[in-house]
């Protein structure tokens, strides 16, 4: 066994090469991602059918989205906590066992309420289950790459909504809306997969004590790396600030976490009411401009493509230019693709400015996730992502609803588009207050933080 020079556990998992266990972690990860993504998604794909079934209005059927996003709230909060009480782990067989339970026994709904109903409770799985896997997936990506791992696994959300949209074009013309949902079931498969392969955060376990459990993880890592047992002792897992014990509330607002906290909410608010508003309800403005049901499918699949490249792209570029700059230049043209949506009516350019709006703003909120793992220490990690989360889903409910209103209302395909770019300039906006800009090792990071004077908005942007 060889002694470790490292000077800490956090300090050698940052300084490892990428490696076989850090590709389990991501596979893993994306993995739930993907099955969250369809199951989060394929409402929009089914809404059309589901508003001619039950002869529903705009606002009406909007309002089946908003349950389901209001079940990703609820989800988003007590995942993360739960989380940072239970482990990893745990938390995220839960989460995955609650969503894909109800989201496959929502096909069989007689009614508008009952299918209202387990909408929401399928939302609190898939609510749950993206702060969990976000914690995961940073607390064992090396500093250096985490950008890139971390949006890498986001990506399978996005992914999820590209299989949503294969799913639509396919099965639902063949077999009926309901087919489509009954997929959800497909996933409790992978249960015993992430029983047995899927790893508990060795900064998690430490912080609880756990020391034995926490080295029995490193030498899995260890195997991975290629490198020969090392003798950890009981003070390599003690790094950076301790200051809490388990995830609360009010942590986020403490420990001058306040001004992060609220800059993050509100960046996940606006985000996910364009995400939400955009992908819920193109299929039905497509339809509404008369193209085929399929056809709308079409769209909705090449834009969830996008979405899956953009997050890889806004990693990539994150770890290069910065996370300020990254999230302002993505937004910035964010903006003018979602606007430009709106103006085309060419299906070449519908299909190719619908790529690119797809791969700018859920690549930017995959990036927003990132920066938000970044944010907190170990102990109220997934507490804070969740939350963030939870405030981006106000912003779902709300873009469930408002997408219905501005029918109502008579907005234009253009107009409705043209309404949807604003919140885009407001993200980039709130981009020169993230007080995160380079890739640092997680301990580094929330030293640096906890430092800064509390309420303190910085607005200068450091390059």
């Amino acid at each position: 066994m060889q002694t470790n020079e490292a000077k800490n556990v956090t300090q050698w998992l940052d300084s490892l090469s990428f490696n076989r266990f850090h590709g389990l972690v991501v596979l893993l990860s994306a993995m739930v991602c993907i099955f969250d993504g369809y199951d989060s998604q394929i409402i929009a794909y089914v809404m059309p059918q589901v508003i001619r079934e039950w002869k529903l209005t705009p606002i009406v059927a909007g309002s089946i989205a908003s349950y389901g996003f209001l079940g990703l709230m609820v989800g988003s909060a007590s995942f993360g906590m739960i989380a940072d009480r239970i482990g990893r782990k745990t938390a995220l067989m839960l989460a995955l066992t609650v969503f894909t339970s109800f989201s496959g026994v929502a096909a069989f709904a007689p009614n508008f309420t009952i299918f209202c109903i387990l909408r929401f409770l399928a939302g609190l799985g898939m609510g749950g289950a993206l702060p969990v896997v976000l914690g995961i997936a940073s607390e064992f990506s090396p500093a250096r790459i985490r950008g890139k791992v971390v949006t890498g696994v986001f990506a399978g959300f996005t992914g999820g909504w590209a299989l949503a949209g294969g799913v639509a074009m396919w099965i639902i013309p063949a077999l009926g809306w309901r087919s489509a949902l009954f997929v959800g079931f497909i996933p409790i498969a992978v249960l015993p997969i992430l029983k047995w392969l899927c790893p508990e955060s060795v900064r998690f376990l430490a912080s609880k004590g756990h020391l034995d459990e926490a080295i029995a993880q490193m030498r899995r890592v260890e195997r991975a790396a290629g490198v020969k047992p090392i003798e950890w002792k009981d003070e390599h897992f003690h790094a950076g600030p301790v200051v809490m014990k388990h995830g609360r509330v009010r942590d986020l607002f403490g420990h001058h976490l306040a001004s992060i906290t609220l800059v993050l909410w509100f960046s996940t608010f606006f985000s996910l009411l364009v995400v939400y508003g955009l992908s819920t309800w193109l299929p039905t403005m497509l339809v509404k401009q008369g193209m085929s049901l399929v056809k709308s499918y079409s769209y909705g699949f090449v834009q969830a493509v996008g979405a899956s490249v953009g997050g890889f792209l806004c990693g990539w570029v994150m770890d290069w230019l910065g996370r300020k700059r990254a999230m302002i230049v993505f937004y910035c043209l964010a903006a003018v693709m979602v606007y430009l949506f709106g103006t085309v009516s060419n299906t070449v350019t519908l299909y190719v400015i619908g790529g690119l709006a797809g791969m700018l703003v859920i690549g930017a909120q995959i990036g927003i996730q990132v920066i938000s793992a970044e944010s907190y220490p170990t102990q109220i990690r997934t507490t804070g992502a969740g939350y963030a989360l939870t405030m981006g889903r106000f912003g779902a409910i709300v873009a469930g609803v408002l997408g219905g209103l501005l029918l109502e209302l008579g907005f234009t395909f253009r107009q409705f588009f043209a309404f949807y770019s604003l919140p885009c300039l407001i993200l980039a906006g709130l981009a020169f207050l993230y007080r995160i800009n380079k890739a640092d090792a997680l301990e580094k990071i929330s030293a640096k933080l906890l430092q800064e004077k509390e309420g303190a908005l910085k607005t200068k942007v450091s390059f």
